[in-house]
């Protein structure tokens, strides 16, 4: 009984938007703000369109136009590159009797394109530019060790992560407990 009014009152609601006519403003404020109203003000730019999208046109170009995409953005707008030490922390103490190290990097660029990274270990290289972004250590002297990760394109350092400060602590030899003897 009452479906047929709530069927018309439905249609109406979604077709009415499509017959509007829509004027839109814009200005920029003197921070250099965009504004949008569909009130006038002074110095507005006067944007008319026939009629408002609808949902299912809502990726229409004149919408797409005013958002820029991905594609339209230039190059320069591309953030710096970066590159930064997630493990060990910054003055972390480590225990390990091997002297293993295990080290993780983070970067903003993906590792190919003629990208790599280097680790340096007390301000040396550490073997050879590669392209994971993780480590494992092996036989490292105990003390204190600066590390530090560089991104490389082509050889040539493009972003170096700030250095931190490891503790690597062994057990000492002469602390060992000796063995128990046992009596038969």
């Amino acid at each position: 009984m009452h479906i047929p009014f709530i069927l018309i009152t439905l249609l109406s609601l979604l077709i009415s938007p499509a017959l509007q006519a829509t004027t839109i403003y814009s200005w920029i404020d003197c921070d250099g703000v965009v504004h949008f109203s569909d009130q006038p003000t002074d110095k507005a730019t006067v944007y008319q369109f026939d009629s408002l999208p609808s949902a299912a046109s809502a990726a229409s170009p004149t919408t797409s136009a005013l958002i820029p995409s991905e594609s339209t953005k230039t190059p320069d707008a591309a953030p710096a590159a970066s590159i930064r030490l997630l493990s060990p922390m910054h003055e972390q103490t480590l225990r390990d009797n091997e002297g293993i190290i295990a080290i993780s990097a983070i970067a903003n660029r993906k590792m190919d394109q003629g990208h790599n990274v280097q680790l340096l270990l007390d301000g040396k290289a550490y073997g050879h530019p590669q392209s994971s972004l993780s480590w494992h250590l092996i036989n490292i002297e105990r003390g204190s060790h600066q590390l530090q990760v560089q991104l490389l394109k082509y050889g040539k350092v493009i972003a170096s992560s700030k250095s931190i400060t490891v503790y690597l602590h062994q057990a000492s030899v002469i602390q060992r407990k000796p063995p128990a003897i046992k009596t038969k």
